[in-house]
């Protein structure tokens, strides 16, 4: 029971929400509807700037009920903190949670009180959760124990300490088996154990890291028996935020930068970001480099305004290659990226961004571009062409990364034709791949004064610091080879691996997860082993102790007739300058038999790193010659440099120079 005397409630309840006052009302109703009354609800606004507060505000008047206490943030500090702010002002004796987009079915809190109440040595209470509006999730509409179905009830610790693999494109990818609406907990970790902030890391994970810290203080768990609550999904939740929802082109969108931007995280606060399933970014490590101007940079030419649009790959940080060679950047960004996609608001730089929605047409026009860069990737194309449409007064410069295919799958084919065709500029990945478009794009007319070759995702110089390691196999006796992202997707090849000696060190977790079944076979046979996403900052020190990096291993079978390449054929993995920075040779399929063009093929052997094969057999023969290995070896580490941003600085401004004046010779 509560406490009378000191007029303390039994049960305090959570409210925490942000840009959620649609949902407001059906929850709070949801609480007031509950059969047990000895509660307070503490509601922490965490800096919206919808109309949550005068609808909280009219709310409370119109329904006010002394056991109701309200704050505010004056701007957004993350789910941890808004958590943390509502358990200081909370005064039960039990805590449960209530987030605005759920809702409580009429007896929750009488159930899950009854479980505390009856056994002192249960810590933590939950009900059954009803997911009406999801698929996949659960096996009955009707709801499930948890998020993980009835099976994980008895099992909890068992199941958090084990999660299960998860896939990329699932709905839930953080290993939760509890969301925060079902549970109800004693108050006895609270001092040792608050939600972790944005301060300390950001993850899709947060519930399931605070029961897991419960565990390990010791606390049990007991399900009420029934569902008691609805746990509503939609596209923002704040671990859909974080690790992807279903997106328009059916690739999951979110991450890092939406995170960034729908929470409105500041200039110069650094995250360390930590999605349960993708690809971790530290920013302040990645960032904090101290770079020194490129040499080149004083026989540049002037600085330029530069006005970025789209998407950045991988390396976004290489802006602040371009900021330090004098120019002044502003961007335009995808407004709803794929996980993997980097784009702005960044924490570092002077960048100033433009969003995307609203009148950015007078923001753009207000920078005064001298030159707009726009690119990388297909899902940017309908963005790209509004400003290129915007009639703004600057050239235009298309550089496209990745693919073709993709936007003809997608119905943008039209969009890039007028990009590609109407561009002041066009900068591609290869010379295979302008080949590609030209013969694609015959008979159209062009408006682009000239082409420039450039990958489109290189990283900064400095990510090539540090010293070189001494090789496995050399202690071992056997290769080791690794793979910095994506295996090949239920390739079963381990027990050949195995016979030619040849280990597969694989890094980073999504792509464990996006390889299918055939990897815990690979680890079960030992020679296959997994480690977490490498930083950049380490490329050189981690990666550098292996023999050889895998490439994407494909057939090719355009037999030299590149109209009829696909896009493995055209294009420049994004490992590539991670191998390049650790002084690796490239292992890539030998498709030079049936004559047809590889892109990737022709760049390995114009650097001679490469080392083609056309069975595991032979893949073996070849790296245990250790005479062909250290002349690749040496090869690449001869050539690193190539594989960064800055090496490319000088020339990159000198093309957009000459855009600029042909563009200006054309209007005379």
């Amino acid at each position: 029971m509560s406490d009378p005397a000191a007029g303390r409630p039994k049960v305090s309840v959570l409210m925490p929400t942000y840009q959620q006052a649609a949902f407001i009302p059906r929850a709070i109703e949801s609480l007031r509807a509950q059969t047990y009354r000895d509660w307070e609800l503490v509601i922490v606004n965490d800096g919206s700037h919808d109309h949550t507060h005068e609808l909280l505000h009219d709310l409370l008047k119109e329904i006010w009920d002394e056991r109701v206490t309200y704050l505010r943030n004056e701007r957004n500090l993350g789910l941890g903190a808004a958590l943390n702010l509502a358990t200081r002002h909370a005064t039960g004796t039990y805590l449960a949670y209530l987030p605005t987009d759920d809702i409580y079915h009429a007896d929750h809190l009488e159930r899950l009180v009854a479980v505390l109440d009856e056994d002192p040595g249960v810590h933590i209470a939950y009900g059954g959760v009803h997911m009406a509006f999801n698929r996949g999730l659960v096996a009955s509409r009707m709801g499930a124990a948890t998020l993980r179905g009835d099976e994980v009830v008895g099992r909890e610790i068992e199941t958090l300490n084990s999660p299960a693999p998860v896939r990329w494109l699932d709905t839930l990818k953080s290993g939760n088996i509890l969301a925060m609406v079902q549970v109800m907990h004693r108050r006895d970790f609270e001092q040792r154990s608050p939600w972790t902030t944005r301060d300390e890391y950001v993850t899709d994970a947060i519930e399931a890291d605070q029961w897991r810290r419960f565990i390990r203080l010791g606390a049990t768990f007991r399900h009420a028996g029934t569902t008691t609550c609805q746990w509503v999904q939609h596209p923002l939740q704040h671990h859909r935020i974080i690790g992807g929802t279903p997106g328009r082109y059916g690739w999951p969108v979110g991450g890092l930068p939406r995170y960034r931007s729908y929470y409105g995280v500041p200039a110069g606060q650094y995250l360390d970001w930590r999605p349960w399933c993708g690809r971790p970014v530290h920013e302040k490590r990645r960032s904090d480099v101290g770079y020194a101007p490129p040499p080149e940079a004083a026989s540049a030419g002037p600085a330029l305004r530069i006005l970025v649009v789209g998407d950045l790959g991988f390396n976004p940080e290489r802006l602040l290659v371009l900021e330090r060679a004098g120019h002044e950047l502003a961007g335009i960004w995808h407004p709803d990226p794929d996980v993997w996609m980097a784009t702005g608001p960044f924490p570092w730089g002077h960048i100033r961004d433009i969003p995307a929605t609203g009148d950015w047409r007078r923001a753009a026009a207000d920078f005064r571009p001298d030159v707009i860069y726009a690119g990388l990737n297909w899902s940017s194309i309908p963005l790209a062409e509004q400003v290129m449409d915007a009639g703004l007064d600057a050239p235009f410069v298309w550089h496209f990364k990745e693919s073709p295919g993709h936007a003809i799958e997608h119905a943008l084919w039209p969009g890039l034709v007028r990009l590609m065709s109407r561009s002041d500029g066009r900068i591609f990945i290869n010379d295979e791949c302008r080949t590609w478009f030209e013969l694609a794009l015959r008979g159209i007319p062009q408006r682009s004064a000239e082409d420039l070759i450039m990958d489109g995702d290189l990283p900064p110089r400095d990510w090539f610091r540090g010293e070189f390691r001494p090789k496995l196999s050399e202690r071992t006796g056997e290769t080791h080879t690794v793979c910095a992202g994506m295996w090949r997707k239920d390739v079963d090849e381990w027990e050949e691996l195995a016979a030619a000696g040849i280990h597969v060190h694989i890094y980073g977790q999504a792509y464990h997860e996006l390889a299918g079944d055939s990897i815990p076979r690979g680890v079960a046979g030992g020679y296959v082993h997994l480690h977490p996403a490498v930083e950049p900052l380490q490329w050189v020190s981690e990666l550098s102790q292996y023999d050889a990096g895998w490439l994407h291993v494909f057939d090719s079978v355009n037999h030299g007739e590149l109209r009829g390449a696909s896009w493995p054929d055209l294009n420049y993995p994004g490992r590539l300058s991670s191998y390049a920075a650790a002084g690796l040779p490239w292992i890539l399929a030998d498709n030079s038999h049936n004559g047809s063009t590889s892109a990737i093929r022709n760049l390995a052997r114009s650097y001679a790193v490469d080392v083609p094969f056309s069975g595991i057999a032979h893949l073996g023969a070849q790296l245990r010659d250790p005479a062909l290995i250290r002349e690749r070896t040496a090869n690449m580490r001869r050539h690193r440099d190539d594989f960064t941003f800055d090496a490319h600085i000088p020339r990159l401004g000198d093309y957009f120079r000459r855009v600029i004046a042909a563009r200006r010779h054309r209007a005379c």
